[in-house]
């Protein structure tokens, strides 16, 4: 996750590209949190609070929502 953050950082700061790639999850579940990506990012999300007292949840789902809204590349079963 901190790679999200990281990326979109240096979007904000550099205007660096960033061409997010999506590998079978739709990318609508990202930007929103839902269905079964919106389900292992909470489960991520609550361990990562147990372990640590500082909350960087909302950081990230910005982050992800950002990336999300940009234009890549959806990969879904291309075996």
């Amino acid at each position: 996750m901190f790679l999200y953050l990281k990326l979109m950082e240096c979007h904000r700061t550099t205007a660096q590209i960033v061409l997010p790639v999506f590998y079978d999850v739709d990318p609508s579940e990202v930007r929103h949190q839902t269905g079964e990506f919106g389900q292992a990012f909470e489960c991520l999300l609550s361990k990562l609070s147990k372990k640590k007292k500082k909350d960087k949840s909302p950081k990230w789902r910005e982050a992800l929502r950002g990336a999300a809204a940009f234009a890549g590349f959806v990969v879904i079963n291309s075996r």
